[in-house]
Formats: structure tokens, sequence, C-alpha cells
């Protein structure tokens, strides 16, 4: 995937240069400083349409939001600009130069007593999305590991993939189980796994605006993997046929702006856990949905506690 969104970021900044630019600077119009930053701005800007059309269509096909959760216009303007700015950061940054944000412990050694967890990424991502969320859990004393997936694969064909990457993990480390925190499309790859595979290798299931019941932003997706998350498909209907056999919580946003309906991410059979001004694409690094994961690990850790006394 890193390889992937590498070679497109090069072509569209290349078509950029070659359309918008070149011909500017070429004619005189523009000088060389301004035709580098309109060469740099054009990619911020495009960005920013997706992001305004995304969050237009999550209120179209959205779940209704309770009075008390709607934001008024200072507070709608920092939850954009969040959602937008991780936009950015993870489709020019992150996600092409993957091989730069391994998680730390992938860096480093894995031995230790802390508690395994495994990230799965979402759709068209890979597992520098959740860098910031990564160390957070590193400096919390977490074992932290990421799942990298094919971009336009079967969800099943993930799920086997996931998988590998979970003995994988066991074997480093040395544990019995592990955590799976997933975003995304991920939370299908994770729930299609446990499907197939079981739950002996996992104690917990935590998903991060995960379309469980599908969302309508998937009808412009790509990929097999795109029309299983449409709502209503035979694949989706059938996973959701298989009852949850591990502690699983859902952590969703009302203001999802790429799940649609929003209660989507309601999960039957988890501890669901409704956030407001929190945007999809920030939830795998953004602060907000990063304490709340943190809040939800802890409490498995403290009901072990309670129960092994």
């Amino acid at each position: 995937m890193w390889v992937f969104g590498l070679v497109s970021l090069a072509v569209e900044l290349a078509l950029w240069g070659w359309f918008l630019v070149w011909p500017r600077w070429r004619s005189g119009a523009w000088s060389i400083p301004q035709a580098l930053l309109l060469w740099l701005a054009a990619p911020l800007a495009l960005r920013l349409v997706i992001a305004l059309a995304s969050y237009a269509l999550s209120r179209v096909k959205g779940s209704p939001i309770p009075p008390s959760l709607r934001l008024g216009p200072v507070q709608w303007l920092r939850f954009f600009v969040v959602e937008y700015g991780h936009l950015c950061l993870q489709n020019l940054m992150l996600i092409p130069l993957r091989p730069l944000f391994r998680t730390p412990t992938e860096r480093g050694a894995t031995a230790g007593e802390g508690r395994v967890v495994l990230l799965q990424h979402g759709y068209v991502n890979n597992g520098a999305v959740w860098h910031f969320t990564a160390r957070a859990l590193a400096r919390e004393g977490y074992r932290v590991f990421a799942c990298d997936q094919p971009v336009f694969a079967d969800i099943d064909a993930m799920g086997a993939r996931l998988a590998a990457r979970v003995d994988e993990v066991l074997a480093l480390t040395g544990a019995t189980q592990l955590t799976l925190v997933a975003h995304s499309m991920g939370g299908l790859v994770a729930r299609a796994y446990l499907r197939a595979f079981g739950a002996a290798r996992v104690d917990m299931l935590i998903t991060l605006g995960s379309p469980h019941h599908g969302t309508w932003h998937a009808y412009f997706a790509n990929g097999t993997n795109g029309r299983q998350m449409r709502p209503g498909n035979s694949w989706l209907e059938a996973l959701n046929q298989c009852p949850l056999t591990l502690p699983c919580v859902s952590i969703y946003s009302v203001h999802d702006t790429v799940i649609s309906p929003q209660a989507s991410s309601v999960l039957e059979g988890a501890h669901n856990v409704r956030l407001s001004a929190v945007g999809h694409v920030s939830m795998p690094s953004g602060s907000r949905a990063r304490r709340v994961l943190l809040d939800a690990l802890a409490r498995r850790l403290r009901a072990e506690s309670d129960t092994s006394v």
C-alpha cells in the first residue's frame, strides 16, 4: 500500500506540475517562487474539496444528530480543520512514507510484559496512519504492532493476511493473546478474521468508525472490499449473522465524515461508545479518539486484574 501511495502522490504532483504550473512559468506569467507555491497548494486544495464533499455526503445520508451534540459555527470549524489536517497529513506524508513510520515496538525489542496490541488500518490506508496513537500506546507500556493490507483485495483475504500477522506477532513476543484495534474497514477485516479463525488468539476487539452495517460512501470506492462495504450487500449481511465471541468495543462519532449513516458503526453485542466533533480520518491518530481507546484498554486491564484477585 505504501508503494501505491507513493506512486500515486508522485503521479499527482507530476500532473499538477505539467498541466497547471509549467505553462504559467514557461509563459512568464509566474515567477519560480509563485509556480512552486501553486504546485504545493494544488494538492492541498484538492484534499479540501474531497473533505468538503465527504462531509456533505455524510450529512445527506447521515444519522440524525441529537440537538445536544450539534456543533456551532466555531466548533464546526475547529472540527473540520482537524479532520482536514489529518487527511493532508495521511495522504501526503504518512501513507506514502510508511517505512519511516513503523511502531516503536517494531523498531526495537519485542520483549517485555506489556499487553500486545495489533493495529489494523482501513480502506486504502496503511499502518502509518496509526503513528501518533502507536507512540502513545508504547509510552503506556503496550507492545504495539501494525498490519498492512493490499489495496483493493477481498476482505476475507485480508482476514487471512491478518491471521498470519497475528501468528507472527505472537511468535515474536511470546504472548498467547493480543488485542486487536481496527479503524474503519479494518473492523470488518478483524471480524472476518474472527469468523474464519476464531477468537482463541485475541482477547479483545476495539473498532473505531467501522461500517459494521455498511456506508453510502462505499459506492464511490473501488475494489472488491469497496463493494463489500455497501449497505445491504450479501457479504456484509452474512458477517452480521455471526455473533461476537469475545469482548468488543465499538467507538464511533455522530460527526463521522465517511461512515454514513453514522449509526452503522453501532455493533450488536459490543460496548458502543459515542463521540461527537470527531471526524473519520482523525480517528486512528487523533487525540480525542485516542483518549477513548486508551480508556477502553485500561478498563479491560482493570477488569482482568479484579478477576485475578
